[in-house]
């Protein structure tokens, strides 16, 4: 198991663990959120190659319309 930042929250998961498995983790389906993984964001297409690592700091934002 790692802890990585999750949102500014520890959040423990298991080693190897990659940003798709996050989000299935979290109840995410992926398609209405942006994930940034230490300034750096994490595009749809390589969640699943993305592998996280103790420490990281892990900020998945979802996107709200409004009017």
């Amino acid at each position: 198991m790692i802890t990585i930042e999750l949102n500014g929250e520890n959040y423990t998961i298991p080693r190897g663990s990659s940003v798709s498995d996050l989000l299935k983790e979290i109840g995410s389906d992926g398609k209405t959120v942006a994930v940034v993984v230490n300034e750096l964001i994490i595009r749809p297409e390589n969640r699943s190659l993305h592998l996280l690592m103790e420490g990281d700091r892990v900020e998945i934002l979802v996107f709200a319309g409004g009017g």
